[in-house]
């Protein structure tokens, strides 16, 4: 028996609710590990060494963008992702794209070709590295790269997820009151049809 419209939706509805309180409930467990870390490595830390906000780095510069990509025709929700800038500030997807356009151009002079291969092998020691946990040194504490590893998990793969869901989730709510306008519309129409007909006649068909 095929399941009523509504029924269907709904059945999604909740399939995304369950991936959306397991998502709710990763990021706070993630949150909690991220702070605990952060204690261990101030209580590890030398006299007067605090990790902090009060810490930060004026030239501290975000290292991950948002993408948005807009919903397609079977689904109207926009997705949410996580782009890595490159050292030198591009996205990666820019940079590969860019390497790809390079690749597929041939130079009739091979001595051009070398000269830009040495360009770009000298631009290279100048690029700087954009993690700022080189700001505390090359002996970091190690509870410090962890709470690092559960920040980029939380922003990389969490949060975006996250969006993503609640996004589908409000998408699905406007395709159940839809569908439930439908149905009402569709059972006034046959009232109206059999306007004599008692309710169990029109139940029975």
């Amino acid at each position: 028996m095929e399941l009523d419209p509504v029924d269907q939706l709904l059945e999604r509805y909740l399939g995304l609710l369950h991936e959306y309180t397991t998502l709710r409930e990763s990021l706070s467990t993630a949150q909690s590990s991220m702070y605990h870390h952060i204690a261990r490595a101030n209580f590890n830390a030398e006299r007067g060494l605090r990790f902090g906000q009060d810490h930060y780095d004026e030239r501290m510069q975000a290292s991950r963008r948002v993408e948005v990509t807009p919903g397609s025709q079977r689904s109207a929700s926009s997705r949410l992702s996580i782009r890595t800038l490159a050292p030198g500030g591009a996205l990666d997807a820019d940079g590969d794209a860019r390497e790809k356009k390079e690749e597929g151009q041939t130079s009739a002079d091979p001595s051009e070709d070398d000269e830009s291969v040495d360009a770009g092998e000298a631009q290279r020691p100048n690029e700087k590295s954009r993690n700022p946990l080189q700001w505390f040194g090359l002996l970091t504490p190690m509870p410090l790269r962890m709470a690092q590893s559960e920040a980029i998990k939380i922003i990389e793969d969490l949060v975006p997820r996250l969006a993503t869901v609640s996004a589908e989730m409000e998408s699905l709510e406007i395709e159940v009151r839809r569908a439930r306008k439908k149905r009402a519309k569709a059972s006034a129409g046959k009232d109206q049809v059999h306007p004599d007909r008692t309710p169990a006649e029109i139940s029975l068909g």
